[in-house]
């Protein structure tokens, strides 16, 4: 029994970590790499700096540098640490133990180069956005999830395509921008809200795309590919602009080198390429329709809408009639799937999967949670108070209604 006791503890010892630090090291000199290929001629500084991968099961980080307080350990050329329950683990911009880092799921590496260096750089925009004059902004995109919202929108990624493949890239130019300013004429705010998320994460995409390794030429058509084969079942709400801002992007590119530079903050990407095309809007926007397949897609949408419909049902009784748990979303930090986001319009929106971290404690779901407009509270079913792992100085108690409850600060005993 000892023996085995000891060949156990021994294999224990040398198991292979959850991130194999070799593939790691090797990941981030490949987006070192492409970063000094780019030498800043896009943003005005270096994408590459503190990277952190971590694997979301076992917490298990490996990073690139050290940290500001010793919680990191160097092993070989990179640094390991297994990070707290209170960091939430997401491909996003954060800071822990006193540095700034592009954190990254292992995961969703992968090992190809191309996919490799894109996910890993535009990553990186994130972690230098503010400093490069585009800090983060989110808009309330819900009107991609309706019926013509989707519709004129998947009309213009089908011109964007087109353009990308340089088939009467004019003529596709403006029928994008067409289609565009239709369904943004039938949505009040509709202009306002997509700018503000095309200017963080359109930004982003396309960063990472224009340096994935590839020629300009092929990275156009390869982009062209992955719109032609967008997955229909989609929410664009949050995740259009990981579609228009390559896109246009690239669009840009070829018809105005160096237009990253000089853009601005309040700069509209469509407006932008207009000028540099030489191409107004104008035209029948329906008419035009029919050279993409309009009547079709506008079946296919008309189908998809009814089944959504249902969806939207069982969310607002799960989420909005009740009973919920409310948890406060000051300081909080979560991660998601932005193409899974259901908007329920004055309600807020739906995330099917969520994990939070906050003041209170940590929660994880798969039964849905709503965030509230105002981006000021989390809604969950109230049967996830199993979920819930509460911090000492927070207590659960009854919300407003018959089984609701809250998560507040307790109060300081007299």
């Amino acid at each position: 029994m000892l023996i085995a006791s000891l060949v156990f503890a021994a294999a224990a010892a040398t198991a292979a970590p959850p991130i194999p630090l070799d593939r790691a090291e090797h990941a981030f000199a490949e987006a070192r790499l492409a970063s000094e290929e780019e030498g800043g001629r896009l943003w005005g500084r270096q994408l590459y700096g503190p990277m952190i991968f971590v694997d979301p099961k076992t917490r298990f980080a490996v990073a690139n540098q050290a940290d500001a307080n010793g919680a990191l350990k160097a092993d070989g050329r990179v640094f390991t640490a297994t990070l707290p329950p209170n960091v939430t683990i997401a491909n996003t911009a954060t800071t822990w133990s006193g540095v700034k880092w592009t954190m990254v799921m292992w995961p969703a590496v992968g090992e190809r180069a191309t996919s490799q260096r894109a996910l890993l750089l535009h990553e990186c925009f994130h972690r230098i956005q503010d400093d490069a004059g585009f800090p983060a902004t989110q808009g309330d995109n819900a009107h991609l999830d309706t019926l013509d919202g989707r519709y004129w929108f998947l009309l213009e990624l089908r011109a964007l395509a087109r353009a990308l493949r340089n088939e009467g890239r004019a003529t596709a130019i403006a029928d994008a921008l067409v289609f565009r300013a239709k369904r943004r004429a039938l949505f009040p705010n509709a202009a306002a809200n997509e700018q503000l998320l095309e200017a963080n994460e359109a930004l982003a995409e396309y960063t990472g795309f224009a340096l994935r390794g590839t020629p300009d030429a092929e990275s156009r058509l390869a982009f062209a590919r992955r719109l032609d084969n967008v997955d229909k079942d989609t929410s664009f709400v949050r995740g259009f602009a990981y579609l228009t801002g390559p896109a246009y992007g690239l669009l840009l590119d070829a018809l105005d080198p160096g237009w990253t530079r000089r853009l601005k903050k309040s700069d509209d990407l469509p407006a932008v390429l207009s000028k540099a095309a030489n191409v107004t809007p104008a035209g029948d926007a329906a008419a035009r329709a029919q050279a993409y397949g309009g009547a079709e897609l506008r079946a296919e949408e008309e189908h998809r809408d009814a089944v959504h419909r249902e969806l939207l049902a069982k969310y607002r009784a799960l989420l909005v009639d009740g009973p919920t748990l409310e948890l406060p979303m000051a300081n909080a930090n979560f991660g998601f799937d932005p193409n899974a986001v259901i908007p329920l319009g004055d309600a807020g929106n739906v995330h099917p999967n969520l994990s939070v971290t906050g003041d209170w404690g940590v929660i994880t779901t798969s039964r849905g949670a709503r965030i509230t407009p105002d981006f000021k509270a989390f809604y969950f079913p109230a049967a996830d108070r199993e979920n819930l792992t509460l911090k000492e100085g927070w207590e659960i108690v009854a919300g407003p209604r018959a089984g609701d409850l809250r998560v507040v600060r307790k109060a300081p005993h007299p």
